[in-house]
């Protein structure tokens, strides 16, 4: 076979491989490994990594007898890809018993590899690994110029395909924080206004399909100005902090907390009747209550809009998220003037009749009210 027509083959090959995107990154680096083990007529294929002084396989295809494995690793003085990285540049061996100073390698005493090429990988001017192929029987032949460029196309392609699956990850790990940084809330870390009203949004058209019923509930601070003024905001910051640490431990694992802005609090209770509602309610005041980060005991205000869905049919979802919270602030400051320091709570029906009604005026009434105050504690001083 002529040089041409080697080089053809190969590039023929290596393009037929490197279109296989949909079967990925693994099933295209084996390809690549049988098509240098055919090509150069040895057995053992190898990309590595370079990690300090180990070298680490990480992908490999071997005869069956050949006990290797992705992520063995090796001292890399001990393997032939110490000569590759050090020349920094292609290296072909064909005998190395024949070379009095190689038939002393640590790699020749410990695997009686006679056969080996190999070339440097680079990740962005950096050294990865190796891409190498050897063979424990002699090369036939001397390793000629196309045997070379052949090593050299496989290599830009790996080269190539790892800087592309770095930036792709990179760019998924840039994403998944431009995500938490839009949808979470920088000092509780829990979700913020636009996260819960993703999440809202689908549980409501879940709950409307099923007919089902959920809570959500306002929870907002007593008195947070005077604590900021009497203890300074970083005190302030720190019992948001405690707040919301103390109402996610009180939810089940499906439940939902979210800062709905500055001292308020948003909980969605899905699949939740008005009676279990309450309790997770109750548990939540009382939680809050045994932090001790100020003189007087930290109180809340909660007000709970409860819904069941009665042959509902979706038309304006956004609007009746809006409804419903809109309804739990009723009571909520229906609580504050109260006295705070208690749970106030309403429950409303949404109907083919609400969606008319909601037509008409835009925002239906609840349809009933009650109230459930907490045994009062000792108030901060009112403001």
């Amino acid at each position: 076979m002529t040089n041409k027509s080697s080089s053809e083959r190969v590039i023929r090959r290596l393009y037929q491989v490197t279109q296989e995107h949909n079967k990925g990154f693994e099933y295209q680096l084996i390809e690549l490994l049988k098509m240098g083990l055919e090509r150069f007529d040895l057995d053992i294929g190898i990309l590595s990594k370079i990690d300090n002084s180990k070298y680490v396989v990480k992908y490999c295809v071997t005869p069956d007898e050949v006990p290797l494995k992705p992520e063995d690793s090796f001292d890399l003085d001990e393997t032939y890809c110490s000569i590759t990285c050090h020349a920094q540049a292609p290296v072909g061996i064909e005998y190395m018993g024949k070379d009095d100073a190689l038939a002393v390698h640590p790699a020749y005493k410990a695997f009686g590899l006679e056969s080996y090429i190999g070339i440097p990988i680079r990740l962005n001017g950096e050294l990865y690994g190796t891409l190498n192929f050897s063979s424990p029987t002699p090369y036939p032949r001397t390793f000629r110029d196309v045997d070379i460029d052949a090593l050299q196309l496989m290599a830009s392609w790996v080269e190539v395909e790892l800087i592309r699956r770095e930036q792709e990850a990179q760019l998924k790990a840039l994403n998944k924080e431009l995500y938490h940084l839009a949808n979470f809330d920088s000092l509780t870390n829990i979700p913020n206004r636009r996260g819960v009203y993703q999440t809202l949004h689908k549980d409501l058209n879940r709950l409307c399909r099923s007919q089902g019923k959920g809570t959500i509930a306002l929870i907002d601070i007593d008195r947070f100005k005077l604590l900021n003024d009497s203890f300074g905001h970083q005190t302030g910051d720190d019992v948001l902090v405690a707040v919301a640490q103390k109402i996610a431990h009180s939810l089940r694992d499906y439940d939902l907390v979210a800062r709905f802005g500055g001292e308020e609090f948003l909980i969605w209770l899905p699949d939740t009747n008005q009676a279990q509602s309450t309790i997770v309610c109750e548990r939540i005041m009382g939680n809050i209550a045994a932090i001790a980060m100020t003189p007087e005991p930290i109180t809340v205000s909660t007000g709970a809009c409860h819904f069941n869905f009665d042959q509902y049919k979706a038309d304006n979802m956004a609007q009746l998220i809006e409804d419903i919270i809109a309804d739990a602030d009723t009571v909520l400051y229906e609580a504050k003037a109260q006295g705070r320091n208690r749970l106030n709570s309403t429950t409303k029906i949404i109907s083919a009749s609400y969606v008319l009604a909601h037509k008409k005026i835009n925002k239906a009434s609840p349809s009933s009210i009650s109230t459930a105050p907490i045994t009062p504690l000792e108030e901060i001083a009112c403001s």
